[in-house]
């Protein structure tokens, strides 16, 4: 065993007694007997790692100690320990690892440790610190061959193989616990997932009885919606019926006088006159009130919103100074801006000479003014510069002409017919060619259409069909492209206490009332909704949209038209508050201009807008029976 560990050199620090010896003799100084001192470490070893001190080669000169007690080396450590008294055997330190080994089969030392820490060296003697070769137990704290002990890969901490079989019981004795603690979990999880059964089942019942209030509230809330629906019916049908009977006693009493053959005074035929004029007046006037209320069913928030049809005066802008406009207002976007916000919106011509003016427009061939009249079931053709009537544009079953548009290339006009349900077309001649479409739900059929736009370049028509909610897109021979704002979605229904699922068409608009084309861009007004939508003339998608409901800046109160300038401008015909809005494409405000009133520039309801290449605008005004030129 000493052979084997003189292989591995110790490491070793010297420190010489003899240089404070010398030292102090050169001082003048007598040497003192040195104090014992413990200047080596104390290791614990095995057995096996006994050791023999080496002398170190650097110091030739022999060691001159003064004790007065001899001093002893340790076999196994090689540390020197001066003997003091008779019982100094007593007083030796311990072998740590033999009593170790006594403690691990149970046998314990009779022999009291005082301390643990091994005596002190003498200070004149040569102290040397030992660092034994090998690994160090981490439970007994041994030093061993680095071959005799173990790493676990567990703990990651290093055992002898003493201590490595009493680790391995440890862990086997682990095994069980955790066993004991896998058998818990397992409880633990069972426990939990009938609590989280529980819990579904008890979400699944309150997502029922929820649900089954909404149901009935929904039930309800539809129940109180068709009454007051059918109250509005029931109303509108007395009022009417009311109206109807004056209007057949009017006509009665006045074809009573005109076939009367008895003689009568002519001062009672001049009063007679003037109450059956009276009468008529009054009644044209409910006549054209009647249906002065609108209602339009807000799906959003499921109501009834009734608006009557009266003018507010609302918000409206003043012009910039004269100086601040631009030459050239079609040159750029920030020209046209400027243009429109220093503009002064006052008209230099109001045109008086129809009953109630809907829609308008300028023919592509002549620049000639075409005005929808509702009164007088046709389309007055004006010339501008003289602002007189050139022809008029009508058919048998035209009703109540509401918008115009046209189709240079094929020299054809198209307007629709709010009460006849379809779209009559005229040549730019004025001859009646067809009628497209007629009353119903079905693609290619209409209920109550009113805005009307073409796109000359695919020549096509834009049609909205403003009671069944949607845009259509039809070839002028009437033949159904594709339609707008109109969708499929999945919709769930009971029958019989079973549910289906079915594919239904839905639509984000609500009443739209006017649409127009700006390149590639389709821009619809969805008066309901009281919302301007900008929608891609591509792929039909949504791009953009706008506006809401009241009376500030941007917001709408029934807007009825709109249109679009040269450069994509909106211009919008804010009829609730009887003015005009202009935005930018991408929706920003521009200018406001307009107020209620029958003076010039101001407005009581708009019905019709259109501006020309050269930015004139022309506004036609059904309830102050005016076409306005801007």
């Amino acid at each position: 065993m000493a052979e084997k560990v003189k292989k591995k050199p110790p490491f070793f620090t010297l420190k010489r007694w003899n240089s404070q010896k010398q030292s102090e003799e050169h001082n003048g100084r007598a040497p003192t007997t040195p104090q014992i001192q413990n200047s080596a470490q104390f290791f614990k070893s095995t057995p096996s790692q006994t050791r023999t001190p080496s002398t170190p080669s650097m110091d030739t000169k022999p060691r001159k100690t003064i004790s007065a007690e001899p001093i002893i080396d340790c076999p196994i450590c090689c540390t020197k320990i001066q003997v003091q008294g008779t019982n100094f055997v007593d007083e030796l330190p311990s072998n740590l690892y033999i009593d170790t080994l006594l403690q691990m089969v149970g046998i314990s030392t009779t022999k009291s440790k005082q301390s643990v820490t091994p005596p002190s060296t003498p200070a004149g003697l040569q102290t040397v610190d030992l660092f034994a070769g090998g690994s160090r137990c981490n439970h007994c704290r041994s030093m061993c061959d680095t071959a005799d002990v173990t790493t676990c890969e567990h703990c990651k901490l290093k055992f002898c193989k003493v201590c490595w079989s009493q680790h391995m019981e440890d862990m086997r004795t682990q095994i069980g616990s955790i066993l004991k603690q896998l058998d818990s979990a397992a409880n633990r999880l069972e426990h939990k997932i009938e609590y989280y059964k529980d819990r579904c089942e008890r979400i699944t019942e309150q997502i029922n009885i929820v649900a089954e209030e909404k149901i009935n509230a929904i039930l309800e809330a539809k129940e109180n919606l068709l009454q007051e629906a059918s109250e509005l019916t029931k109303a509108g049908d007395m009022s009417a019926l009311a109206l109807q009977s004056s209007l057949q006693e009017a006509k009665e009493v006045a074809t009573k006088e005109m076939t009367a053959k008895e003689p009568v005074d002519d001062n009672d035929k001049v009063k007679i006159f003037i109450n059956l004029h009276q009468n008529a007046l009054q009644l044209l006037t409910e006549v054209s009130k009647w249906d002065a209320n609108r209602f339009v069913f807000d799906k959003e928030n499921f109501c009834i919103e009734s608006d009557a049809a009266t003018p507010l005066d609302a918000e409206s802008d003043d012009p910039l100074p004269e100086d601040a406009k631009h030459n050239n207002p079609l040159e750029n976007e920030d020209s046209l801006i400027l243009y429109y916000r220093s503009r002064n919106f006052t008209p230099h011509y109001v045109w008086r000479k129809t009953a109630r003016p809907c829609g308008v427009g300028i023919g592509p061939w002549s620049e000639h003014l075409y005005i929808c009249a509702t009164d007088s079931h046709s389309v007055l053709v004006v010339e501008r510069a003289q602002a007189g009537t050139v022809s008029r544009l009508s058919c048998e079953d035209m009703l109540c002409p509401v918008h115009i548009a046209f189709l240079k290339n094929l020299g054809e006009i198209y307007v629709t017919d709010k009460w006849k349900h379809c779209i009559h077309v005229f040549s730019k001649e004025g001859e009646h060619l067809r009628s497209l479409g007629q009353k119903g739900s079905r693609v290619g059929h209409f209920r109550s259409p009113e805005g009307i736009a073409t796109d000359s370049v695919q020549q096509l028509i834009y049609v909205v069909d403003t009671g069944n909610d949607r845009v259509q897109i039809l070839q002028p021979d009437g033949k159904f492209v594709d339609q707008i704002g109109v969708a499929t979605k999945q919709q769930s229904s009971n029958t019989a206490s079973v549910w289906d699922t079915k594919e239904i068409l839905c639509t984000e608009l609500n009443a739209p009332t006017a649409v127009a084309i700006s390149n590639d861009r389709v821009i619809v007004l969805d008066s309901g909704n009281r919302r301007v939508k900008v929608y891609n003339k591509q792929d039909k998608s949504k791009v953009l949209e706008f506006g809401s409901l009241g009376q500030r800046k941007g917001q709408f109160r029934q807007p009825e038209v709109l249109t679009v300038d040269p450069l994509g401008f909106i211009l919008v015909g804010d009829s609730g508050n009887c003015r005009v809005q202009v935005f930018k494409p991408n929706g920003q405000l521009v200018r406001v201009f307009g107020r209620l009133g029958t003076e010039a520039g101001k407005f009581g309801w708009i019905s019709g807008i259109h501006v020309t290449k050269q930015l004139d605008i022309i506004v036609s005004d059904t309830k102050n029976h005016s076409v306005n030129f801007f």
